[in-house]
Order: structure tokens, then sequence, then C-alpha cells
């Protein structure tokens, strides 16, 4: 297949009629479409799956009713009005060759606008001659679409049409074996073998007499149970879609609700009651520390500015003390002095010692002196209890009260932030209505996600049943086979059944080789590591793709995100060779976010190669001036689509962003 031209007419950005020429030749198979973000270039690399698959084009199974929606709106509006074009419309060039023949077909859809219904058109054109295109005769109308996917089937156009973004997805995900088992049979056609298994053991079945006639019977009920069930599956899958559009539109209430609430200060609304409590705790801090300082005050802080005057105080007390001490020692001696002399004279101690004792008594009593007067005449006690006040005055009076200070400063400062915040609460006449308009959209959307869960239970039953109904429909035909009496039809059949059996698996080991060999020779186009990798193995079952170093085996932990994504980048490329398809390479987002290494090695080893026809979709940040000059020896054709602001719509221009010497000749 090879792309010759598309043409756009009032679809997304794109005003009027837009054609871009895609042909490409086989020295120069590279088309480099340029823009910036926003001026279309993701609209022109969609619409070839649009308008080629139209609903099934996307990537989730979507309804009708949103497919409708999504064209309704990429109907090209007028800038500045409300006003859209009546139609829109995608036109898709291609040849094809088949048996040695190249046709020229022309696919276009056409979507009109009937007051917000959407009427769809499509139709398929072939060229006969050199004549012009002609809508096909040989295939009904009603059977265009598959005329489409059996000459491009779907699950093989997603391999080519691909951007950056989803390879590194693909990467970072780590579902490589995924995406080549979801591909795999499509590619091959191994799910058509295994149609063609079961029709034909039905087709034998019913040309059979005798007990036959109940198996199918037997068959032709469970067979329609299981359409019934399908039916309902396919209608399940439907309701899903719907439900999911639903929450999806209730979650933007709920956003657009919280980002109403959060305008008007809904963050400090809820914490209303936790910041009035902080209040009063703050309030009541105060109070305490306000009551500290005023026992201060009112007690000891008074003494504190009169130091001298206490330190005078304080000496007197110590002096009073000493005449005290001395005044009780003096009582002593002259209350015990007769009593000790009159004890000794009775015991008729020697006159020697007893004039030796009274000369030491008479001493004691000269040196302790007359009695002195107290300046405070207070008793030991008091003074003691005033001295350690003073002590007490002296010591931590300023610190305290420095402390106190610092305490209630900080609190009132702490209460008067919490005063601000409170006032800043929005009254409930602002954000009340906002709030229980929030509340209620949260009960929407838990009962729309409590039905969506019950849909996807009911489409899980189904499935169940049909796997159920497809084990009875099979042991039926099974046992039918092990039957002695069955003609020699059945055994045709069988024989053609393990015929397609061998045949289906000597295809897929042959083309799991070729998978192999396709996507090791991409790693080692693409890594910028010399031989890093020299072999891939790929589990029959898991479709676990494993990389090897001679024998030892390497881990994908152990590869770089840039080396993750040339690997998904190898794996895609290599389904895309082994489909043996010659389909055109489409790429979005060519270059994502690699390192320079690797950018150089899908522009230098890997895009002039890739396909007979590469289309690129790059910003001027992305083949850059400094790419450029590599790959301009392979491309055919250039251009550079801008948006122009003030017309509202993408216009086209020849040329890229830069020439081969890497300068600029189209803006950004």
């Amino acid at each position: 297949m090879l792309l010759t031209k598309i043409t756009i007419n009032d679809f997304g950005v794109y005003r009027g009629r837009n054609e871009f020429n895609f042909k490409t030749t086989s020295d120069k198979p590279i088309i480099l479409c340029g823009g910036g973000n926003g001026a279309g270039k993701t609209t022109l690399f969609e619409s070839i799956m649009t308008c080629l698959y139209g609903k099934e084009s996307f990537e989730k199974k979507v309804t009708q009713k949103q497919y409708e929606e999504t064209i309704l709106r990429s109907i090209h509006r007028f800038l500045g009005t409300k006003k859209s074009a009546d139609e829109a419309s995608i036109i898709v060039e291609f040849q094809f060759a088949h048996e040695g023949k190249i046709s020229d077909y022309q696919i276009m859809r056409m979507w009109q606008n009937n007051d917000g219904r959407i009427d769809e058109k499509f139709t398929i054109k072939k060229k006969i001659g050199d004549e012009n295109f002609a809508e096909l005769d040989s295939v009904e109308e009603s059977q265009w679409q598959t005329f489409i996917n059996q000459l491009i089937p779907k699950g093989v156009a997603k391999l080519f049409f691909f951007d950056g973004e989803k390879i590194q997805n693909i990467s970072e995900q780590g579902n490589e074996d995924v995406q080549i088992k979801s591909s795999f049979d499509v590619l091959l056609g191994l799910d058509l073998i295994e149609q063609l298994k079961t029709d034909l053991s039905l087709s034998i079945l019913r040309n059979e007499d005798g007990k036959t006639k109940e198996i199918l019977a037997e068959i032709d009920r469970l067979t329609k149970e299981k359409e019934q069930s399908e039916e309902k599956i396919g209608k399940l899958i439907e309701k899903k879609a719907e439900k999911d559009t639903e929450i999806e539109t209730v979650l933007q209430k709920v956003k657009h609700c919280e980002e109403r609430v959060a305008n008007v200060g809904g963050g400090f609304y809820e914490k209303r009651e936790s910041l009035k409590e902080e209040k009063s705790e703050f309030s009541a801090k105060l109070r305490n520390v306000e009551r500290e300082i005023s026992e201060l005050c009112a007690n000891v802080l008074p003494f504190s500015l009169v130091p001298n005057q206490l330190k005078e105080i304080s000496n007197k007390i110590k002096n009073d003390k000493k005449i005290f001490q001395q005044s009780f020692e003096k009582d002593i001696l002259e209350e015990n002095f007769e009593a000790i002399l009159k004890e000794m004279r009775t015991k008729k101690i020697g006159n020697d010692v007893t004039k030796d004792i009274t000369r030491i008594f008479e001493n004691r009593l000269e040196k302790s002196g007359d009695k002195l007067e107290t300046t405070f005449n207070l008793s030991s006690e008091d003074m003691q209890k005033i001295s350690n006040f003073i002590s007490t005055i002296d010591k931590s009076i300023e610190k305290k009260l420095l402390d106190s200070t610092k305490e209630f400063e900080n609190i009132t400062k702490q209460l008067q932030n919490v005063q601000v915040t409170l006032e800043s609460v929005p009254k409930d006449d602002d954000v009340g209505p906002i709030i229980s308009e929030l509340q209620q959209e949260n009960r929407e959307l838990g009962r729309l996600e409590s039905e969506f869960k019950n849909l996807e239970d009911l489409e899980m039953q189904e499935k169940s049943l049909v796997n159920i109904l497809n084990s009875k429909i099979s042991n039926i035909v099974k046992d039918k086979h092990q039957d002695k009496r069955r003609i020699s039809g059945m055994e045709n059949a069988k024989r053609v059944q393990q015929v397609l059996d061998e045949y289906a698996k000597r295809l897929r080991d042959k083309k799991l080789q070729l998978l192999e060999k396709y996507i090791t020779e991409g790693l080692q186009m693409l890594l910028h590591k010399k031989d890093f990798i020299d072999k891939v193995s790929i589990d029959k079952e898991s479709f676990e793709v494993r990389l090897f170093k001679t024998d030892d085996e390497i881990s994908k932990e152990m590869l770089s995100k840039g080396e993750l994504q040339m690997f998904a980048t190898a794996v895609v490329w290599g389904l895309a060779k082994t489909s043996g398809r010659p389909l055109p390479f489409m790429i979005d987002t060519p270059l994502a976010r690699l390192d320079e290494e690797h950018r150089e090695s899908l522009v230098e080893k890997f895009y002039p190669y890739a396909s007979h026809q590469l289309i690129i979709f790059s910003t001027n940040s992305e083949i850059n001036k400094e790419f450029y000059p590599k790959l301009e020896p392979f491309i055919e054709r250039s251009f550079v689509i801008k948006y122009d602001a003030d017309k509202g719509q993408t216009q086209k221009h020849d040329n890229y962003f830069f020439d081969n010497k890497g300068e600029k000749l189209i803006e950004v």
C-alpha cells in the first residue's frame, strides 16, 4: 500500500479544502510534516484512521452517540462565532497491489450537521484505467466497510500508524507481550483458521443422518443461546460506554464545583470548626500568660526595681543573724556555767581543773561581749524566709518576666493569624449552596460508579456463560467426531482440521522465529551500545520477550528509559515486518523524550529504511536543524502546517522549518 493523497474539508482546524500529496519514491521514502503544538499534525495523523474505519478507529469502544458527538465537535468552527460548517469530509487515496496488479482506491467519509445530528456518507471508489474514480460495482454498499477491513485489517493498521508517546507507554508499562499477543493471530490470519475449523465441523454435521439431527438441534439451541448472550454482552458494553460518558460528565461537574469552592475559600470553610477550636485554645493560653505576668507584676516585680535597697536589707539581715547567733551562744554559756561549776565541786574535781574551766568560760563570755540590738528584731525563721525571697528575686524574676512576655507576643500573633483566617472564611450564604451542589454531584457519581460496576458484573456473567456454551458445543462436536458410526465426511473433516492445526502451529512457529529475527535486527540497529544484544527469544505461550547477549540473559530492568523505548520501537517494527503487508509507516511525535544518541539512531539508521513509505509528523524541536540535514536526502516532500490565530485555521506551507544547511526557512 502507498498513500498518495489526503484531502481534508472543514475538519478540525482545517477550513475549506486542504490537500496533502503523500506520493514517495523508492529512493526517497519520507514525507516530513512539521508543525507546532495545536497546528493540526495529530488531526491530520488521526484523520486517515477515521476515514478508513469510522467508529472503529478509536482505541476504546465507543457508542454510536459518542462517535457522532466526537465528529460534531470536529466539524470546523468559524473563529469568533458559534457557527460551524454545514459538513466536513476526509478523503484518502492510495495504491494497493493485489496479485501483481496495482489498483488506485479513493475512500471518502462525509459528515453533515443536521441541527446537531450527524448524517454520515461512506463511499469507496476505484480508478478504472486512467479514468476518474468510480464507485465499486463488485462489492455491495453494505459490505464496503468489510471490504476495507479485509484490505487493511485495523489490527494490522494500528501497528503502522503509531505515535512516540504510545511507544513510550509500551516501554514504561512493560506490556510488549500483551501488544504481541493481541496482534499476532490477526497478523497471521490464525483467527480465520479457527473460524474455518468450527464452520467445517458444523457443516459436515448438518449433512449427517440419524442421531445427527438431535445433535444439530442441541448445537443450534446452544448456538442461539450463545448468540443471545453475545448480543447481551454487546448491549452491556454500549451501556458501559454510555455510563462511562455520564461518569465523565459528572466528574467534570465535581471538578467545576471544587474549583468554585476553592475560588470562594472553600478550603477554609471546611476548616472553620478546627479554626474556632484553635482560637479558643490560643485565647485560653493567652489568659494564662496574662495571669502569670500580672502575678509577677503584683508580687515580686516592684522589688526587682530597687536592687540596692534589697541588697542593703539582705546585708542587715545577715548581720542580725550573727548578732542573734552570738546572743544565743552567751545565753547558753551563762545558763550552763554555774551548773557546771556546782557539778564539778560535787564530784570533788581538783582545784586546778576547776580554775582552768572557769577561766575558759569567762574568756568565752568576754568575747561574746554585751548583748547587741538587731536591726529588724525578726525571728530566725522569718530572716531565712526573707533571705530566700530576696535570692529568688535576684536570680529569676527578669528571666521569668522576659519568657512570659515573649510567650504573650507569640500567642497573640498566632491568635491574630487564626482570626484573620476565620474572617476570610466565606459565609454560609456564599459557599453553602456550592458545597451542597458538590455533595449532590458526589452522590450522583457514587450512584453511576455503582451502576457501572453492576454492568461490569453482568458482562462478566454473560462472558462466563458464553465460555460454558462454547465448551458444551465443542464437547458435543468432539463426541460426535469420536462416534464410530460417523460418515466418511467426518473423517475427512477431522483430517482437514488436523492439517489446519498443523498448518497453524507451523505458521505460528515460523512467524515467531521471523519476529525474533526482526526484533533483534531492530535492536541492533537502534541501540547505540554495539553488540549489546545479539539474540531475542519469544515464549510461544506467554509471548514474553527475553533478551540475550550470547547465552547470558539481559534483564529489561537493566535497560535505560531510552533503551526501553528503542526496544518497544523494535517490537512494533518487528510485528509490522512480520505481517508481510507493505503498509506505510506513520509516526507522530517521533522522538518523544529520547536522549541525543538514540535520536541519532532513529534519524540515521531507522527512519530512512523503516518502510517503503514513512510519514513523519514532527515539531521543530524534534527533527531540528541538526537532524534535518541527515534526513533530507531521503525526503521526497516536506511541508509545515501553521495555525493562523487571526483567521482561526491551519494553513500549509511548502518546505520544512530548515534547509539542508540548517538555515531557518519558516517561523513557527
